[in-house]
């Protein structure tokens, strides 16, 4: 497989009609498998292949010190497969030498990535390769019509016009008696028809003979010479007699040979010229970031998923209300109320002492995390809302909620998934990545990154329904 930039491509359409004919279990028959066979029977709307995977970086996105792309899942029509897994030869399709993906942040292109190798780091496969920046659109060629253009012309009967007049009642046609004569009837309707001779209209005549010959003789009467004067700065071509001292000009007016110039020679050479090879990601620094990327071989249109707020002050009221409702479920339980005893009622009236109340304590969460996304269109608004917090014995708590406003704007939490340093062994954090199209039906999809003590993986979540649930987990990464 060409991983050249002109030789670029998404999944293999080869692979992608195979992997079609495999799913649905078709077989097929014996005049069918010769290779340049066509199947009249396929139709455009069969499914296609869509990978999804997470672009991994330090630095810059243009211009990264080290990368890598971790395949998650790739649809093939019904369901969603492993992308470290699928048609692996021994490196998975989602990875292959020559695939492109493209990057999206809420469904915006900002690149593109070339996968240029396969590696296989600790089981996991993961590929390598260089970003490119994203061509613009081409303006749409011009096309002939197939109506030619008809012009419409206006009759004006007040415009000058060239009248026709037959040569034979023209001035000077004296051979045309004869003619005029034989035609009868229908000669003399003709001229009666005519219109009227305008005096001052030009006429050609004949030249005499005696004009012709002086004009014959003075065309071919020889021209004058006139004196050239020559340049005497004007080069001279001469023929050579030497061709010795011909060539041994030549190799002195020759440039000198360049010290460095390639020479071909047989056998093995003694130092070879490594190929550069983009830095591979490894491990997970601090400074790293992520972006989902989509390869699709019928790319479509780009599809923005960020809300659109109507009043921007909204954005301040609905992270207000999430950071209480996270602050509520990372509050420690409190503590059984004490039993009232009775006290024996006296006589004397008691005073009522009215005092401030006291400030709410502050939620005490740090990096906080909010984004709000339009899935689909006319889907309404998607919050998700992520935050840690430290808790009296030092650990820390994590919690990531995912909510939908109700017809007051107020978030209605569809899921809400907490964890503690404690219980990262069996219970990872949930980190937002972004939201994508992961089974090209032009709704979004949220993908998360669930973050153990030693390892790590990916899940894709669904929102429908009034509901968030989980549709794809990839294996452990370490």
């Amino acid at each position: 497989m060409s991983s050249f930039p002109e030789r670029q491509r998404h999944l293999s359409r080869r692979r992608l009609l195979c992997t079609c004919a495999l799913a649905a279990g078709l077989t097929l028959p014996a005049c069918a498998q010769y290779p340049g066979h066509v199947d009249t029977t396929q139709t455009d709307n069969q499914p296609h292949l869509r990978a999804t995977g997470v672009y991994e970086y330090t630095g810059d996105l243009t211009s990264p010190k080290a990368s890598r792309l971790i395949p998650i899942a790739v649809w093939d029509g019904t369901r969603f497969q492993p992308g470290g897994l699928y048609l692996a030869q021994p490196a998975p399709l989602a990875v292959e030498a020559g695939t492109l993906y493209e990057l999206q942040t809420a469904g915006q292109r900002k690149g593109l990535f070339d996968i240029r190798e396969a590696e296989d780091v600790g089981g996991s496969w993961i590929g390598v390769g260089v970003f490119q920046k994203e061509k613009p659109p081409q303006p749409p060629k011009l096309r002939a019509s197939k109506h030619l253009p008809q012009v419409v012309k206006d009759y004006d009967p007040d415009k000058p016009h060239f009248a026709h007049l037959p040569s034979d009642e023209g001035p000077g046609s004296a051979g045309s008696s004869g003619s005029a004569g034989n035609s009868g009837k229908s000669t003399s309707g003709s001229a009666a028809s005519a219109p009227p001779i305008d005096p001052d209209r030009p006429t050609l005549h004949k030249r005499s003979s005696s004009g012709d010959d002086t004009s014959t003789a003075s065309g071919n009467a020889p021209a004058p010479q006139v004196p050239v004067d020559v340049d005497p700065d004007r080069p001279t071509l001469h023929k050579r007699s030497d061709a010795g001292s011909a060539a041994a000009s030549s190799r002195a007016d020759a440039p000198p040979v360049d010290p460095s110039r390639p020479r071909l020679a047989y056998g093995r050479p003694e130092t070879t010229e490594a190929i550069d090879k983009p830095d591979a990601l490894t491990g997970t620094p601090s400074g790293m970031e992520q972006i989902v990327a989509v390869s699709d071989p019928q790319p479509g249109e780009p599809h923005p998923f960020a809300y659109s707020w109507p009043d921007p002050s909204d954005i301040t009221k609905t992270q207000t209300a999430l950071e209480t409702i996270a602050s509520k479920a990372l509050a420690p339980p409190a503590p059984p109320a004490p039993k009232t005893k009775l006290a024996p009622r006296s006589t004397t009236r008691a005073r009522t002492v009215h005092r401030p109340a006291a400030p709410p304590a502050s939620p005490g969460l740090t990096n906080e995390e909010f984004h709000a996304y339009e899935l689909a269109y006319g889907a309404g608004a998607t919050f998700v809302f992520s935050a840690e917090k430290k808790t009296p014995d030092g650990s820390m708590k994590y919690i990531t909620l995912i909510a939908k406003p109700d017809f007051s704007g107020n978030p209605q939490v569809m899921l809400q998934h907490i964890t503690s340093d404690k219980e990262l062994e069996f219970n990872p954090r949930m980190q937002l990545v972004d939201a994508v199209d992961a089974d090209g039906d032009h709704r979004a999809e949220l993908i998360f990154e669930l973050r153990g003590k030693s390892d790590r993986q990916f899940a894709i979540y669904r929102v429908a329904y009034g509901s968030a649930e989980s549709v794809f987990t990839t294996a452990s990464l370490h």
